[in-house]
């Protein structure tokens, strides 16, 4: 959300409304839409209070808001700069009738359509952090490694795998051009409300050694078992029973000689690398169970367009039968997010 370190994109111009547009590509602007190079402006001097919120100006040698960038577009004079404004197109798969957002038109696949951000059929809203690259994975292709905008991106010793294939993989990765960092995070819980979301450290079931709310989890979704109706079991391990989902920031785990909290688990984004190493440990996945992935919940947040183009949540997907559940849950953003609705709850980081 930096508008200074942000990085240059394609610029497109309008001779019939004379308007500055941005895109990473031909194929992304407007029909009949000329391209004006990917260092538009790049010579001006910009101040460093230039950025969300700020009025576009511009002088012989100083302007802000006047550049294409990968998450601020282009802004007329005197009007309002916003983060996030820049706007990325969509694949359309005419099987499943779902759009993904993609940074690059040329991330779309045989038989899928490419719908520039200016399309009235593209159903989807496309931000930056919202636009799916790649990754580049080690030689063998058995390792992620990290999200990439195109093969150049991966060393010699690696191998690149489109957005498509990134997709369908193993790695359940969620690679897009940018990461949200202009939005609120949600507060942190007050003590009384996280004490009261967390599994037990202490419990076990019936006083066996390694009965712990872990050995409970195992047993309900690796073996059916109900264990959340025996006595004194979904008071103890509230996550486990699906009573409630919450990382307990009142809480640290030992690494080394150093005590970490659950936000640790998020510092090597979007690698994940620590996730995979830590959170088997079981310490760790009950301290931070939504972290590490043993919440299954929807977000109560995302939202998504339906084939009419009306802005749904997953509360309302939930309501629908099997048929248009299975249908929406095709598309990624809403499999992701809507994780309980699409039966998408793998416990990604605890094998």
């Amino acid at each position: 959300d930096d508008y200074n370190n942000n990085v240059y994109i394609d610029g497109c111009y309008s001779l019939g409304t004379h308007l500055v547009t941005c895109a990473t590509d031909k194929p992304s602007c407007g029909d009949g839409d000329m391209t004006i190079g990917d260092r538009f402006n790049s010579g001006h001097i910009v101040p460093d209070t230039c950025g969300d919120g700020s009025s576009a100006f511009q002088e012989p040698s100083t302007s802000c808001g006047k550049q294409c960038l990968c998450n601020f577009a282009y802004t007329r004079r005197d009007e309002v700069i916003e983060v996030a404004s820049t706007m990325y197109g969509g694949c359309y798969e005419p099987i499943s009738d779902t759009t993904y957002c993609v940074a690059s038109s040329s991330s779309c696949q045989k038989g899928e359509v490419y719908r520039n951000p200016f399309d009235k059929f593209l159903q989807k809203i496309c931000p930056c952090s919202k636009a799916a690259v790649g990754a580049c994975l080690n030689k063998s292709g058995k390792k992620f490694r990290y999200c990439a905008f195109a093969a150049d991106s991966c060393t010699s010793s690696m191998q690149f795998i489109d957005v498509k294939a990134l997709k369908d993989s193993k790695f359940k990765k969620d690679c897009n051009l940018c990461l949200a960092t202009w939005e609120t995070p949600p507060p942190t819980p007050a003590p009384t409300r996280d004490a009261g979301c967390v599994d037990s450290l202490t419990f076990r079931y019936k006083d066996k050694k390694n009965a712990s709310c872990v050995w409970v989890s195992k047993r309900v979704n690796d073996y059916g078992i109900n264990m959340c109706a025996k006595a004194g079991v979904t008071e103890n391990c509230p996550v486990v029973c699906g009573e409630c989902c919450s990382d307990n920031y009142n809480r640290e785990f030992k690494l080394g000689r150093k005590m970490k909290t659950c936000r640790y688990l998020d510092s090597d984004w979007p690698k994940d690398d620590l996730k995979i190493k830590l959170c088997p440990r079981k310490e760790v996945q009950t301290i931070c169970p939504l972290t590490c992935g043993r919440c299954c919940i929807d977000d109560l947040d995302f939202t998504f367009k339906d084939e009419k183009y009306n802005i749904r949540n997953c509360e309302w997907l939930a309501s629908k039968k099997k048929a248009p559940i299975k249908k929406y849950c095709s598309d990624y953003d809403v499999k992701e997010n809507c994780r309980n609705t699409c039966d998408n709850c793998d416990e990604q980081f605890l094998e």
